[in-house]
């Protein structure tokens, strides 16, 4: 189960960076522009805010055997009709079906760990995962420009289609009842509501956290592959080399970080919470970083920069998601964070809406200088919320 759900992971960036690793090959190829770009990541963005809002109370309800095969089944199909798509609209569809079924992975998965590893291991089972995570992130460049190189950007989107059809299967036939005694009874009954959720006000201020820093990682996500492409000149070839450096990098760190969390809890008695809590501040002073990314035109500065901007992005997007369990009930983890997911894709969706025509117009600049401010302002929300110890979740 650790195994496939970091494959699920890994097809989750995977079928979404493949977009934005051909951004600039579809550029050429169908003559779109930065804009009609954007609009295609807000189809994304509006589908996948939307759908969260359901997903987590049907995991929550049904339970992850029975629903992470469904996401993973509408996945495969969202990037085999991109991978017929010809014009700009037959995209945008592959795209919003996509969104619909990435809504429920990273609750489903987190859910799966919450439910076959006790509380003194989920940090470490959490992180352990990111290796393969990490595969769909760094190997989503180098396979994208491989295939298309060799066959079509078609058969870019269609590979990772087929490949989700094999993890569906083998997640439907290994996720039985966990022997763990964290794991939870049957799935309930009766839908989680969020207002059941909404009731444990300490979760408020780790929502209000991600609201405030989820746009510099979606923007990291969706632009920092044409911007190393029209900002620095590397090629599709080149940014198949070098390109999933930051990536690597980040999930290193990341997994080091993981087994220092559940040091912290272990050795010094601190609670679960407290230290993701600590990690979390601790990383977002790293975020003046990106300032320097405004002032290079050398790929091996720049590659090195987002090499730090990516430690922190990524240490906050999946320490945020420990953490919230950390402070719910077991039976609310997947309405909790798919909860947390929507608001934080709201204000990415938002903020995406402008990012096309600021960089058609005027360039990358602007956003680094706002992107820079918006994990420490989220590290600030952390303290003034958490100073007090959180109520630990019951099970």
């Amino acid at each position: 189960m650790l195994i496939l759900s970091g494959l699920a992971g890994m097809l989750f960036f995977l079928d979404r960076q493949t977009l934005s690793v051909l951004k600039t090959t579809l550029k050429g190829d169908l003559g779109w522009t930065d804009t009609d770009y954007g609009w295609l990541v807000t189809t994304f963005m509006v589908c996948y805010t939307l759908c969260y809002l359901f997903s987590g109370r049907w995991v929550d309800r049904w339970g992850t055997r029975r629903t992470m095969p469904v996401f993973l089944a509408l996945m495969s199909v969202a990037m085999l009709l991109s991978s017929y798509a010809t014009t700009l609209v037959q995209m945008g569809v592959g795209r919003a079906l996509l969104g619909v079924a990435e809504a429920g992975v990273m609750p489903a998965t987190l859910v799966a760990i919450f439910t076959w590893f006790p509380p003194d291991r989920r940090g470490t089972a959490a992180t352990l995962i990111q290796p393969i995570y990490v595969a769909g992130l760094a190997l989503a460049t180098p396979i994208a420009a491989i295939v298309t190189r060799v066959w079509s950007w078609h058969a870019a989107f269609a590979a990772p289609g087929i490949f989700g059809v094999a993890i569906m299967i083998a997640w439907w036939f290994a996720d039985r009842r966990a022997a763990t005694a964290g794991a939870p009874p049957e799935p309930a009954a009766k839908p989680v509501s969020y207002r059941d959720a909404l009731r444990h006000k300490e979760i408020w201020g780790v929502i209000l956290a991600r609201l405030v820093s989820d746009p510099l990682w979606f923007f990291l996500l969706y632009w920092e592959p044409g911007y190393l492409q029209e900002r620095l000149g590397l090629s599709l070839d080149q940014l198949a080399r070098i390109g999933w450096i930051p990536t690597a990098v980040a999930t290193l760190a990341l997994i080091t970080l993981g087994f220092v969390s559940d040091r912290l809890v272990a050795r010094l008695g601190w609670s679960p919470a407290r230290s993701r809590r600590v990690l979390l501040q601790s990383v977002a002073c790293l975020a003046p970083t990106l300032l320097l990314l405004r002032v290079t035109t050398n790929p091996t500065i720049a590659i090195g920069l987002l090499c730090v901007v990516r430690i922190m992005a990524t240490v906050w997007l999946n320490f945020t998601n420990v953490f919230m369990a950390d402070l719910v009930p077991q039976r609310l983890i997947g309405t909790s964070i798919a909860l947390m997911s929507a608001f934080g894709a709201a204000t990415s969706m938002l903020c995406n809406s402008v990012v096309g025509p600021v960089v058609g117009h005027v360039g990358y600049g602007p956003i680094f200088v706002v992107g820079a401010g918006l994990h420490p302002l989220a590290a600030l929300i952390l303290w003034r919320c958490y100073r007090r110890e959180p109520t630990a979740a019951d099970s």
